[in-house]
């Protein structure tokens, strides 16, 4: 085979292509979170190098209020990722506005509220309510009840817990109301909650005024003729955001005091397991002559790091409120080599194959996969990429429509992808771009919805008789149609679902024969091994040491023959002028070799959701790059989408590759989630939080726990709750969501699943 020329020293083209830098954007933003709120007392991003990645002001219901306590704003998104272990909002609340306010309708007799503590501390709790077909609510903390409180039936009534005897431990927590009185229909709700206190005991004698979400927020405050959007706060009283802080993050506001009196500032960070920290403390004067003061907090030291960012005004004086005018965490604005303009952009996606058996990360050498070789060294390698799912379906469904399977409902093996869903195949047909896929795994057949919209759609049946590089090679005969002149025409899009390391293998009889172990006398060969393995379950110890040793030899050879098919691949695009300005990447769907023997839709397992990532960029950009940055097969989508010059429609998430491999690394909420069934898991940096519907979850630290064999959320209840509350808001976002589709599996399809080891 002739060595392939990836021309990772395009130095010249590069320079060239450098004309093309354009300044990049909140990623994944709509148009209005990306706008940078200019401020007149402070230089706008384009004068300062910098952009704004978060605004605390947008952000708001995600966050922490505290005023002598934490308030819920139970009529507001102040409750997302907060109704007890549940993801999503219990049917029996409705939100509904009267009086001034926005209340939640309780249909339910229970409503539970989970909130995290910071400190220990003795506690009541105190609520804002109207009862209707309840009269009385009994209030217990994680089981223990604290009270019976009296409401009034259709009169406002806050009502109020005695102080808890001893100190209630820093940490998560549950609050569980239940109402009582009998149902006298189902259009009646048992009460209607304006908000909940966790309040903490002090000598302070004014009376308690709740900083509800619309209570705090002054849309158009200005001093001195100068307008902000600002937090309104009458001391003590703060705002706790959690987040990953970027390189180089800024946290940047203007400062000031409404009305008479004085104020203090405060910029504080919690981290788990550390003392809080105070960034900067300002004092401020209220009056005719107030003005406003800028801060900008430098948060570099805590780069990389998940902490509670605290807005606090720590204290204020007469009637006046202090004001955080625009409160945003900024980043540097780094210029970006645009992909756009790419001729081809081929995906390939290898079926059962492990991260581990793959180069770079694979720890002895692998002369068996000389073309992954290459592509190592000097394509861009990607260590942080994750499956959304350890279903296959799922996973390819989710590249090629940039969507999670919570949207696209793939989330069982009898699910099939519903025409309705936007996926990269309509895109490209709608703006004439030539689009095929080319699927050798029986999963992403025509039967479990995948055919939809494709220009071209082939699929290989396991036991139809064609080659395992099939797939691989009919695409290079069709992406290099028209070779002669490659610079005019179409771009084309190919996405290739190849066989990989899964069985049945392409290896002969006469092969198989001089693989180890010696003399092998089992029953697992290269046409059969599939159904074999299914019928052990995933199950290793079913299996013979022997057994276990030919499996790796069939499964290495077969992989290596794939190897081979993508090196023809590469060099097809050469051959025909077109490998400069081809996006090529190379990833798995479901890692499955060592692990699961192949089996699919598997209990979440970190180990089972490390994708292999390779990209070549056109003009190799980028190339003999190792970046360890989180990334998601939603950024496949986006940045194919990108390369070829395409909009994504509303709803799809991801970032362009090109942006994080120029540097950009913007992203303060990048939650990585895998669903299948009722489980999640959602990865933040080193910690995933594992867990079923409606159960208490499981916090993982990876870095000292790989396996998630401990909980580790009482170590780390700020990366918890945040991880949950996040994931819940990423939930509330998901719109448009199709109905699940059942597929209808003939005897044909039946027999290629058998084939393939998928049923029994």
């Amino acid at each position: 085979m002739a060595r392939l020329r990836f021309y990772p020293g395009l130095l010249l083209r590069a320079l060239l292509c450098s004309t093309l830098l354009t300044v990049a954007g909140c990623s994944g933003c709509d148009s209005d979170s990306a706008r940078h709120d200019a401020s007149p007392g402070r230089p706008a991003a384009a004068e300062d190098g910098y952009q704004k990645a978060v605004s605390f002001i947008d952000e708001l219901s995600t966050c922490d209020v505290d005023h002598r306590g934490l308030l819920i704003d139970l009529g507001s998104e102040a409750l997302v990722g907060r109704y007890g272990h549940r993801l999503i909002a219990p049917q029996g609340i409705v939100q509904t506005e009267h009086d001034g306010g926005t209340w939640a309708q309780v249909y339910d007799r229970k409503l539970k509220l989970s909130f995290l503590l910071l400190a220990d501390g003795p506690l009541f709790v105190s609520l804002r309510a109207i009862g209707r077909d309840a009269s009385r609510v009994s209030v217990s903390l994680d089981g223990i009840l604290l009270g019976t409180l009296k409401i009034g039936r259709k009169e406002i009534r806050v009502a109020s817990t005695r102080t808890t005897a001893a100190p209630v431990d820093a940490g998560q927590h549950v609050l569980q109301l239940r109402f009582r009185g009998n149902k006298s229909s189902n259009a009646e709700p048992f009460a209607e909650l304006d908000w909940v206190r966790i309040g903490i005991p002090d000598e302070l004698e004014r009376t308690y005024g709740a900083p509800t979400l619309k209570d705090l927020l002054a849309p158009a405050a200005q001093l001195a003729g100068v307008p902000h959007r600002a937090l309104a706060m009458r001391g003590p009283c703060s705002v706790r955001c959690s987040l990953r802080v970027p390189p180089h993050g800024r946290l940047r506001a203007s400062v000031g005091m409404r009305g008479d009196g004085d104020g203090t500032a405060a910029i504080i960070v919690h981290a788990d397991g550390e003392e809080p920290e105070v960034l900067e403390r300002t004092d401020v004067k209220g009056g005719a002559d107030a003005t406003w003061t800028d801060l900008d907090v430098s948060l570099h030291r805590f780069a990389s790091r998940i902490v509670t960012l605290e807005l606090a005004a720590t204290e204020t004086t007469g009637t006046g409120r202090l004001l955080l005018g625009d409160p945003t965490l900024d980043v540097p604005a780094v210029p970006v080599a645009s992909t756009s303009g790419a001729r081809a952009a081929v995906v390939v996606i290898l079926d059962g194959v492990e991260r581990s058996d793959l180069p770079p990360w694979r720890n002895t050498e692998t002369p068996h996969l000389p073309v992954l070789n290459e592509l190592a060294r000097n394509a861009t390698v990607f260590d942080g990429h994750r499956a959304p799912s350890t279903l296959v379906a799922a996973v390819v469904a989710s590249l090629v429509s940039g969507v999670s399977p919570s949207t696209h409902t793939l989330r069982d093996r009898r699910a099939r992808l519903p025409e309705v869903v936007s996926t990269i195949a309509g895109i490209a047909r709608d703006a004439s771009v030539p689009a095929a896929m080319f699927t050798g795994v029986p999963t992403t057949f025509e039967p479990f919805g995948f055919a939809f919209r494709w220009d071209s759609f082939t699929q290989y049946p396991p036991n139809g008789g064609r080659l395992a590089s099939a797939p691989i090679d009919d695409a290079a005969k069709w992406l290099c149609q028209g070779s002669d002149r490659p610079e005019q025409g179409r771009p084309r899009l190919a996405v290739i679902h190849a066989r990989g390391g899964h069985p049945p293998w392409e290896v002969t009889p006469s092969d198989a024969a001089k693989l180890p172990p010696a003399d092998y006398t089992g029953y697992l060969g290269p046409r059969r091994a599939a159904q074999l393995l299914a019928k052990v379950g995933g199950r290793h110890s079913r299996l013979s040491e022997a057994d276990r040793e030919r499996m790796r030899a069939l499964y290495f050879t077969g992989l290596s023959r794939q190897d081979a098919a993508l090196g023809k691949l590469i060099q097809a695009l050469q051959d025909a002028g077109r490998w400069d300005s081809t996006l090529l990447i190379v990833t798995g769907d479901v890692a499955s070799a060592r692990q699961s023997l192949f089996t699919d839709g598997l209990d979440m397992d970190e180990t089972l959701l490390e994708l292999p990532l390779y990209v070549h960029f056109p003009l190799g950009l980028h190339a003999r790059q190792r970046l360890s940055q989180p990334t998601e097969v939603y950024d496949l989508t986006r940045t194919v989408l990108s390369a070829l010059g395409l909009k994504p429609p509303p709803g799809m998430v991801g970032r362009d590759l090109a942006s994080l491999a120029a540097g950009v690394d913007h992203e303060t909420h990048q939650l990585r989630v895998a669903f299948t069934e009722d489980q999640y898991s959602a990865r933040w940096g080193g910690f995933a939080l594992h867990g079923r519907l409606d159960q208490r979850p499981k916090l993982c630290q990876l870095s000292v726990d790989p396996t998630c064999t401990y909980d580790h959320s009482a170590r780390f209840p700020i990366i918890a709750q945040a991880l949950f509350r996040q994931l819940a808001a990423a939930e509330l976002r998901r719109r448009d969501v199709p109905v699940h589709e059942p597929v209808k599996i003939d005897a044909e399809m039946e027999a290629m699943l058998k084939v393939w080891g998928a049923v029994e």
